[in-house]
């Protein structure tokens, strides 16, 4: 074996090494890269010496330059495995280097000629002689040339290298020459070694010529096979110790041909007659007969070649003689096995096969496949189950076979075949893998068992479904339940059970018949599926009672009852809608009870009452309503609810008020204000917006309500621009992502503009980095027509967004706000000082505006201002005001 990786070089013949020994090719190898390792080293050398001398030298820079590059690229072949190619580049490109730097350095002075002997003997080594011989005539005419054209001045005149270069050339030529020679001589010796081995193999051989004899004799006794030579010109057969037991003859027996066919059983000599004469015509001779031995028969095969004379006649006989009593006998009890085997098969009264596990070919049937499947024999023998159509697809029968293999021997397996007519047909498959022929097959007996499998469904159905309304029954909810309290205390996720109770549905049932009952039950399950996620379950447990189970909420319980609530009233909405029930129209409401489940173990019946209790608050409540089970959950909906119903009343009734926040240049110029929205409750007074903003987002108002701050905002615009101390300010609107996304949301601040009469520049319009996350070219599209329009744009708590300065570079921005969560601790924390300045420095080199939020303290202005920020905004100026007192604090200033 030749290791993977020894370098397969082409073998000389002439002087060349021996490179079909692996030995060999490794040393050629070690050398090839030893010797592109050792020019690398010493070009490199040559170099750092010539560009370090005089620059009148620096032209000698070629050769070393082309040296290394060939170095370079003989390695790279020699490291993809190509080393053939590398070593006729290395050696032939050498030569070619050689000679043009020759000729480049002013002729046969150049210090590198003097490895051309090197490129000579490596050639005779690893090449062929012959080759040697060529470039050693090429080298020498070269030689011969440039002596003649440096003497005539054709080669022109170049300073004496320096005694260093001449020294670098002949230490690395001196190396290359010792390694060469280093590996020869390795390569000879082990040749050598190779050879004084071979000599005393020879030898060995010898001994083991006579052992092997002796284990000849032992191997024909142990597989009773024996020997034998016949000489036709002296009718004498020669028989081996083995042949003569297998006769039962006496050892060193020398017998006749009339002799063996003496011992031949009667009914057989005629057939070996015919079989001797027609070898000796030249067939083969390769027969099987029985033979007499004392009482017993016992068979043989007999095997021989011919010797033919001169004049094509034969001579002699060799042969062997094998006791093959065994296996025939053997052959016979397979023989009736198989009859056997047959009679079975044939018999069988389910449909039974017999198929290769390798090629999927039928090699047999029975006539029952007929019966069951419509598939004759004619179509299945000689097919694939897969060409005639047996399985569905290839996926189905690979099943079967994989499941073969990971049970071994037998199997029982269920699984779909197709009947000729189109239909599918549930089967049984009992196999038994078996060896027929030496080939891998599957013995199957196949049952159909579609009615049963049929049968097996509708039991299912019924133990788990609700025959009228084809819901999960209790028993499946149940055990759905349980389930999904045991992830969900390993996910700590929550879920929610609504429980749902028709109102009056009993009065249906009385007046309209149990038909019209059943019919709202089916069209209210319909309504129930079509509202809840794919994941979700809707279960009947009875009557007019239904169970919605919600998975996968959120982990945080007032979240996750937000989520339910939003359910639970499309649900509401849902089944409130009127009912066609045949050719009457029915109205009917649901009373809904809800609880959360697996924040905590519990047992799975706990959250099914917690809804029921619920659901009866809910008739208590007048029905035709949701309630929560757990007391402060439904405060929290109810709080949500209440707040949500105020919001829309205070858009109806203007209960809303814009607060005004001045923002400053310098010490205490105003230019203008950020207007902020407040809710002046009824009953609770100023409401937070950190409270209704996000309901307002949530709900949809915020779109309303945005209209509205725009358009007072606008307003107050109109009403400063009469008063010249007051027509230079500007006001700044925050918009929401929702209402800047609007398709019409352009033609609504162009429309606000030209009905309040507002100057256009005095309106600065404040985005946050959320709206940059999607629709980016709209947004820029947006604000390039209002921006046309005299409207300027500021990007409001830069920082603590996106931020991307790839989107940045690229809006039509006038100002940036630094968000006060980097203001407040500028003095403390060098990261928000280090962000706030990045921030400014980044809009003075975009033209940018910036203004810095919650500025509360002199020192926090300080420090902005000297960073180079002289714009403001916070409590050290003016908290938001009222417009009144905002147009007094103007007046102060």
């Amino acid at each position: 074996m030749v290791p993977e990786d020894a370098v397969v070089l082409k073998s000389s013949p002439f002087e060349g090494p021996d490179f079909n020994n692996p030995a060999t090719r490794l040393l050629s190898r070690r050398f090839l890269w030893s010797a592109v390792a050792i020019i690398l080293l010493g070009e490199a050398v040559y170099l750092s010496i010539l560009l370090t001398g005089p620059p009148e030298h620096w032209f000698r820079a070629s050769g070393p330059v082309l040296m290394t590059l060939l170095s370079l690229s003989a390695g790279l072949m020699l490291a993809r495995g190509k080393a053939q190619m590398a070593l006729h580049t290395l050696i032939y490109g050498v030569w070619v280097i050689i000679t043009l730097v020759a000729v480049i350095n002013g002729g046969i002075r150049a210090p590198l000629v003097y490895a051309y002997p090197l490129v000579i003997l490596t050639t005779g080594w690893m090449v062929s002689g012959r080759a040697a011989i060529i470039v050693t005539i090429l080298t020498s005419i070269t030689t011969v040339a440039l002596v003649l054209a440096q003497s005539h001045g054709l080669l022109r005149q170049t300073p004496d290298a320096p005694v260093m270069l001449y020294a670098v050339s002949q230490i690395f030529a001196n190396i290359l020459a010792a390694i060469l020679i280093i590996f020869l001589v390795q390569a000879y010796m082990r040749r050598l070694a190779e050879l004084n081995a071979v000599s005393t193999g020879f030898a060995q051989r010898t001994r083991d010529l006579e052992e092997t004899r002796t284990e000849l004799h032992q191997a024909q006794a142990v597989a009773r096979v024996g020997s034998w030579i016949y000489d036709l010109t002296t009718d004498t057969m020669r028989l081996s110790d083995e042949t003569c037991r297998i006769f039962g003859l006496p050892l060193g027996t020398t017998g006749t041909h009339a002799a063996y066919l003496s011992r031949t059983v009667a009914e057989d000599r005629d057939e070996l007659n015919k079989a001797w004469e027609a070898a000796l015509k030249g067939a083969a001779f390769d027969y099987e007969h029985r033979i007499r031995v004392g009482e017993s028969v016992r068979w043989v095969r007999q095997k021989a070649e011919m010797c033919r004379g001169a004049n094509g006649a034969v001579v002699r006989a060799s042969g062997i003689s094998q006791d093959i009593t065994e296996r025939k006998l053997a052959d016979i009890e397979l023989r009736q096995s198989e009859k056997r085997f047959s009679t079975a098969f044939s018999s069988s009264p389910v449909a039974s096969s017999i198929a290769s596990l390798a090629s999927g070919l039928v090699l047999e049937a029975n006539q029952h496949f007929e019966r069951d499947y419509g598939w004759t024999q004619a179509d299945m023998i000689g097919h694939t189950t897969l060409e005639f159509g047996l399985w569905p697809d290839d996926v189905t029968r690979n099943a079967f076979v994989d499941a073969i293999r990971h049970n071994g021997r037998l199997v029982d397996y269920e699984t779909v075949f197709m009947h000729k007519n189109g239909g599918r047909r549930n089967v049984s498959i009992s196999g038994e893998v078996i060896t027929l022929d030496g080939e891998t097959c599957i013995l199957a007996y196949t049952t159909d068992i579609t009615a049963r499998k049929r049968a097996d469904a509708q039991i299912q159905n019924l133990a788990f479904f609700d025959p009228l309304t084809q819901l999960p029954n209790r028993r499946l909810l149940m055990d759905r339940l349980k389930q999904s309290l045991a992830s969900g205390s390993r996910r700590q996720r929550l879920g929610a059970l609504l429980f749902i109770d028709l109102d009056n549905f009993k009065t249906l049932n009385d007046t309209h018949g149990h038909d019209k009952g059943d019919q709202l039950l089916q069209l209210v399950a319909q309504r129930l599926t079509a509202s809840v996620r794919e994941c979700d379950t809707v279960a009947r447990l009875g009557g007019d009672e239904f169970v919605v189970m919600l998975e996968d909420l959120s982990e945080n319980p007032v979240e996750a009852v937000t989520q339910t609530k939003v359910v639970a009233e499309k649900i509401l909405e849902a089944l409130n809608q009127n009912y066609q029930l045949a050719h009457y129209v029915h109205h009917s409401t649901p009373s809904i009870g809800v609880t959360l489940f697996g924040g905590q173990p519990e047992d799975i019946d706990e959250p099914l009452k917690r809804a029921d209790l619920a659901m009866y608050q809910s008739k208590t409540a007048g029905r035709n309503t949701i309630r929560f089970f757990d007391p402060q959950m439904q405060a929290v909906v109810a709080e949500r609810a209440s707040l949500e119903l105020g919001l829309r009343e205070a858009l109806a009734d203007e209960h809303f008020l814009l607060y005004y926040q001045p923002q400053v240049m310098g010490e205490s110029l105003v230019t203008g204000a950020e207007v902020l929205l407040r809710w002046k409750h009824p009953q609770r007074g100023l409401v937070s917006p950190a409270e209704f903003i996000p309901l307002a987002e949530e709900t949809g108002l915020i779109l309303p309500l945005g209209n509205w701050v725009l358009e007072t905002a606008c307003a107050q615009l109109a009403r400063w621009s009469g008063k010249p101390s007051l027509a230079q300010l500007t006001i700044s609107v925050n918009v929401s992502t929702r209402q800047f996304n609007q398709p019409d949301f352009v033609d609504q601040v162009l429309s606000v503009l030209a009905r309040t009469g507002a100057d256009p520049n005095r309106l600065k319009l404040e985005l946050t980095e959320s709206l940059l996350v999607s629709n980016f070219d709209d947004v820029i599209a947006k604000m390039n027509t209002l921006q046309a329009h005299g409207v300027g744009f500021a990007l409001d708590d830069f920082g603590t967004g996106y931020s991307s300065l790839a989107y940045l570079k690229r809006l039509p921005l006038d100002q940036i706000k630094i968000d006060q969560s980097f203001v407040r601790d500028i003095l403390i924390d060098p990261n928000d000082a280090a962000i706030a300045k990045m921030v400014i420095v980044l809009a003075e080199s975009l033209g940018l505006l910036v203004v810095a939020e919650g500025v509360e303290t002199q020192a926090q202005k300080d420090a902005l201002a000297e960073q180079g920020c002289h714009a403001y905004q916070g409590y050290l100026f003016s908290r938001p005001l009222p417009i009144d007192e905002f147009e007094a604090f103007l007046g102060r200033k």
